[in-house]
């Protein structure tokens, strides 16, 4: 496999991974769970670092 190839399906898997965990960060909200905070802490990253794939950056 490519180099591409395997840099966008990686892109792909984190989005997914990111969408799963702010519909866990909603539920944690949602019952006023502390934990809310650090997991959307965690998607902040996890978007930011999509986001320099996306871009190239290294």
């Amino acid at each position: 496999m490519d180099k591409k190839y395997l840099l966008d399906i990686s892109i792909q898997d984190l989005k997914q991974s990111a969408n799963i965990l702010h519909r866990a960060a909603d539920r944690l909200d949602d019952i006023g769970h502390e934990k809310a905070y650090t997991l959307n802490t965690l998607i902040e990253d996890i978007e930011s670092l999509i986001e320099e794939l996306e871009n190239g950056d290294e």
